[in-house]
């Protein structure tokens, strides 16, 4: 027959309720009770179902994870990547991770939710930072802990979210090119959208201005792409730098004797064709860890109005390969 709260009360000289209050860890419990409390629970071999648990702590102990409306995750390896962090993080934290996924925004609002008004989860890890976001609005607005992974591109004073510094990674790239001698550097990228590909520009730009180099901005189309006269191009992601390179062979070009290419993200694609491809490594693996950490924080402070939103930083790293020289 399975312990009760009344058996530990009994066994240790309190009231039921004392009992309850002490796996609540409340304040208003003095530690010497706290301690005789918990000693006759692990001499009854006490433990709580998961529903009471619910009802004693009011949290679920569980995170839910939220993926952007996109087809097509399983082939994006930062997400994989990521999200094996952070079940791993979770796992050493006894948390467990639940997904939240949709094929458009009004879906995934609506499982988010759902998700949060059933108590199913405590708090959530966006995966995405995404203009007039929705789903971010409903978190913020509801007072619901959540952490970013990436920059949000306002209220980012009232966000706690993790990334890279991603204008440094621009400057950077630039420096390391311009360090082999290269003179004449692109920015390769098929999309304007977003913080990230804003902040990477905004850094190559203007370490090119500030070392008086030639570059500009070029916009990767699969049937029209070529480049003109570059010794080098920075392009926004690994796969990307994929098409990139396949493009500069097309044109009779190789890499990287004819033309460099640099990358980001140092992703599964980095080493799946020869030339490899050297690709700045953005730490996925701590960007997971650190946004359980975080929120865990958020979730399980006693005094809500003490906690401020805050931007960590996650350093970076360049993976050398074949694709410079």
């Amino acid at each position: 027959m399975a312990v009760t709260i009344k058996d530990v009360a009994a066994f240790a000289g309190v009231n039921p309720s004392t009992v309850s209050r002490v796996i609540k860890d409340s304040p208003s419990i003095s530690d010497k009770t706290k301690i005789k409390v918990r000693k006759a629970m692990e001499t009854l071999g006490y433990t709580q179902n998961a529903a009471a648990k619910i009802l004693a702590s009011g949290k679920s102990g569980a995170i839910g994870v939220i993926f952007p409306p996109i087809e097509n995750k399983q082939s994006r390896p930062f997400f994989m990547k990521i999200l094996s962090s952070i079940n791993e993080e979770a796992r050493n934290n006894d948390i467990t991770v639940a997904i939240a996924t949709g094929h458009s925004i009004e879906e995934l609002e609506k499982q988010v939710r759902l998700m949060y008004s059933e108590k199913r989860v405590d708090g959530f890890i966006v995966l995405y930072a995404g203009q007039s976001d929705p789903v971010r609005q409903y978190l913020i607005t509801e007072n619901i802990p959540f952490v970013l992974v990436g920059t949000p591109s306002e209220m980012q004073n009232e966000i706690t979210y993790v990334d890279n510094d991603n204008k440094l990674l621009g400057k950077e790239a630039v420096a390391y090119l311009a360090d082999k001698d290269h003179k004449h550097i692109s920015f390769v990228t098929d999309t304007e959208e977003g913080v990230v590909f804003e902040e990477r520009y905004m850094g190559f730009h203007e370490e090119l201005v500030k070392r008086d180099l030639v570059g500009k901005l070029l916009h990767f189309d699969e049937n029209n792409f070529k480049v003109d006269g570059e010794s080098a191009v920075i392009v926004m992601d690994d796969p990307l730098a994929l098409m990139v390179i396949q493009s500069i062979n097309k044109q009779g070009l190789n890499v990287p004797d004819d033309v460099s290419v640099l990358s980001f993200n140092n992703s599964v694609f980095a080493s799946l064709i020869h030339p490899y491809i050297t690709s700045f490594d953005i730490n996925v693996a701590r960007l997971g860890e650190v946004a359980v950490e975080k929120l865990s924080e958020l979730i399980n402070s006693d005094d809500k109005s003490k906690i401020y939103s805050e931007k960590i930083i996650v350093p970076f790293y360049l993976k050398e390969r074949e694709s410079v020289k």
